[in-house]
């Protein structure tokens, strides 16, 4: 078996050199062939002095992006997945492995953890947060949560978030190391659609949330077996004047600067900063590094022209706690606003077979707000995003539907508006970079 596993690994280093030479983007295809050679590749990988695995609905790539970045800026040598969270994704980081490396950052699907964790222990497992995804894959929260909770080796060190009792419920009676933020952020409970968390899932009593940050994540309390969250080893304080977050863990505070207001990014955050404490990390070195660190331009990017700001935004489409989110972080920005909606996912449209359920999961009673003037919609399933709209209460005189991309940039008002944002699927990264850019040419005119 050993000598299918050094023969996948050269085809699949000489497939590297052929997508090259063709001028293919297929990340994963090498994976994808050492491990058509060799079924067990996996096994027979070296490991890195440290292994960090990373999964959760949201977040992952984020927070993967941030540890790969700080590791490299403190002169480690790191393989990474870069976002391609399956088991061919996986098996291409490891090709990538020239010799051993120091560290491994590995970004998992939530359903596929379990099984690749038994292959290849990871020494912290980190998870972010656990809502209903796209109903094709991950809809089910309590099926994902016992996928992963079943592979988790005893030899590994776990990370979790301790806002989401779904994500604690991971660790089984067994010591883990939490992160979350008791500060209550709101006098308001905020209203969803849904909530993937109403009832206790040790007695089947209904829950009390004594705070909530956003969806089931936040301070709860069940007031018949007495169910609530656990304390938290890193306990966030947030500081909106100044923008920094204070962490308290071993009777020490330690501040850093956050660079983002959404609360699900500085959730991110939060769990990143935890977990290089937890590693040994200064607050010296952390804070030189998040003061000198750059926003993953495909999650967040903005710029100005004459005058009014250009926002690129992931919502990640199919996914409602994602879209529903950045809505109303875009609601409550300052400013009059255009908002453009890409929510189209690029595979779905070439071969369609997602329902459209998760549209009415979504929030969009959030964009019905006086400071958004006007909102465009492109994509395969527009007219369904249309309809949602108009149900949601937003005025369809303020809405706009395009047949093609390249059409936006031409609808774009260029006056009595300060911001604009352009909210795009992960998958449609590319198309909403060539808007964007049409429409930076457009106001600069």
């Amino acid at each position: 078996m050993k000598i299918r596993f050094y023969l996948a690994k050269a085809a699949g280093n000489l497939s590297k050199l052929g997508l090259k030479l063709l001028k293919r983007n297929i990340p994963y295809y090498p994976g994808y062939i050492a491990l058509r050679i060799c079924p067990d590749f996996l096994h027979y990988v070296r490991k890195p002095d440290l292994f960090i695995a990373v999964t959760g609905t949201n977040g992952k790539s984020t927070v993967c992006g941030l540890l790969k970045d700080f590791f490299e800026s403190q002169g480690n040598t790191v393989i990474y997945n870069n976002g391609f969270n399956l088991e061919t994704g996986v098996a291409t980081m490891f090709l990538a492995q020239k010799r051993k490396c120091d560290v491994g950052i590995m970004e998992i699907d939530e359903k596929l953890s379990g099984e690749i964790f038994k292959i290849i222990p990871p020494d912290y497992f980190l998870c972010t947060n656990l809502f209903r995804d796209s109903m094709r894959t991950n809809s089910s929260v309590e099926y994902i949560a016992s996928k992963i909770r079943e592979g988790i080796p005893q030899s590994t060190k776990l990370l979790l978030n301790a806002d989401d009792l779904i994500v604690t419920s991971l660790a089984d009676n067994r010591d883990f190391i939490s992160y979350g933020i008791s500060q209550k952020l709101s006098k308001e409970i905020p209203e969803h659609r849904f909530s993937d968390l109403v009832y206790c899932p040790k007695c089947g009593g209904k829950l009390e949330y004594k705070d909530v940050k956003y969806f089931q994540i936040g301070n709860v309390v069940c007031p018949n077996c007495g169910l609530k969250n656990p304390k938290r080893d890193y306990d966030g304080k947030l500081d909106r004047k100044n923008n920094t977050i204070t962490i308290k863990h071993h009777k020490k505070e330690s501040t850093f600067p956050l660079k983002v207001e959404s609360i699900f990014n500085i959730y991110n955050y939060l769990s990143f900063i935890s977990l290089l404490l937890e590693l040994g990390y200064s607050d010296e070195i952390i804070n030189k590094y998040l003061n000198e660190m750059k926003l993953i331009s495909s999650r967040f990017e903005s710029k100005e022209i004459n005058g009014i700001s250009l926002i690129n935004h992931l919502a990640k489409g199919q996914n409602p706690v994602a879209c529903s989110s950045v809505f109303e972080y875009v609601r409550k920005d300052e400013g009059k606003k255009c908002v453009i909606l890409m929510l189209d996912d690029v595979m779905d449209a070439r071969n369609s077979s997602e329902t459209i359920g998760w549209y009415y999961d979504t929030d969009f009673e959030q964009l019905n707000d006086r400071s958004i003037t006007k909102i465009i919609i492109s994509g395969w399933r527009r007219a369904d995003v249309y309809l949602r709209c108009l149900l949601a209460g937003i005025n369809k005189d303020i809405i706009e539907t395009v047949e093609s991309d390249s059409l936006i940039a031409g609808h774009i008002p260029h006056e009595g508006i300060d911001k604009i944002f352009l909210l795009h699927d992960i998958t449609s990264y590319d198309q909403s970079k060539e808007v964007s850019d049409a429409i930076a040419r457009s106001l600069a005119q």
